[in-house]
């Protein structure tokens, strides 16, 4: 019984790290061609609410100050197109009655840069995302959010790979830092939380309950020495040893 659940775990994951693969090789793929000329005619006339089925470019628009070039149908921008927002932010890739949707790649003035799926104008589906500092997310995504299964190695070199919900980590994760320190087990809101094994450099470790990233329950922590203290945990502290 064991080893079927192990193994029903494992394909998953596995059939996973295919579909971010893919994902990636698509949005590689992509990219290649998002400076391709369209196949549509060039929208005629200066009443740009009345094109449909055409590519043309607006802008500075009077009011936003946005500059779009690209794909039309029914007045709004849909298909493949880019636009520049008066902030300097960028975004190339498909579009769907007016709000970005499917394959794109997003800039903003700060240096940071998306390119994956969207939905309905949110950062949706599968994506990598790279901050100006360094710090890089690749993942599944929800609402503009890390949302699913996903990979996050910051500048201070902490990765974390697992489970995540509404932007933080929830779930089954591993997570190490550059001290070489290291924590497999569950998380809940981006704190250690539930069962979980944390290894320490030096090769000490501690096993068992977690609440906000504290010891917290029934746990056993063995020394680099050897030594083990086991028993009843409370905010860091054995309140109950056992045997």
């Amino acid at each position: 019984m064991f080893f079927r659940k192990k193994h029903k775990k494992m394909t998953h994951n596995y059939c996973l790290t295919n579909k971010i693969l893919y994902s990636l090789f698509s949005i590689l793929f992509f990219y290649n061609l998002v400076q391709a000329e369209s196949s549509l005619p060039e929208c005629q006339g200066g009443n740009f609410p009345t094109w449909t089925s055409c590519y043309g470019k607006v802008g500075p628009l009077p009011i936003s100050g946005d500059i779009y070039s690209g794909e039309w149908k029914d007045g709004k921008y849909h298909g493949q197109g880019t636009i520049e927002y008066s902030d300097g932010t960028k975004y190339i890739g498909k579009w769907k009655d007016g709000l970005p949707n499917g394959q794109g790649i997003l800039t903003d003035s700060g240096g940071n840069k998306y390119v994956g799926e969207f939905e309905d104008g949110k950062r949706h589906g599968v994506g990598t995302h790279t901050s100006a500092s360094g710090s890089k997310y690749l993942g599944e995504w929800k609402n503009d959010k890390y949302h699913g299964q996903g990979t996050n190695i910051t500048v201070d070199g902490k990765k974390y790979i697992g489970k995540w919900k509404n932007g933080l980590p929830n779930g089954q994760g591993i997570l190490t830092d550059s001290d070489g320190n290291k924590y497999v087990g569950e998380f809940k809101d981006g704190k250690r939380h539930g069962q979980g094994t944390y290894t320490m450099s030096d090769g000490s470790n501690y096993t068992g309950q977690w609440e906000d990233s504290i010891p917290n329950g029934e746990g056993t922590y063995t020394f680099a020495d050897g030594k083990i203290d086991k028993g009843i945990w409370k905010k860091g502290e054995l309140i109950k040893r056992k045997k």
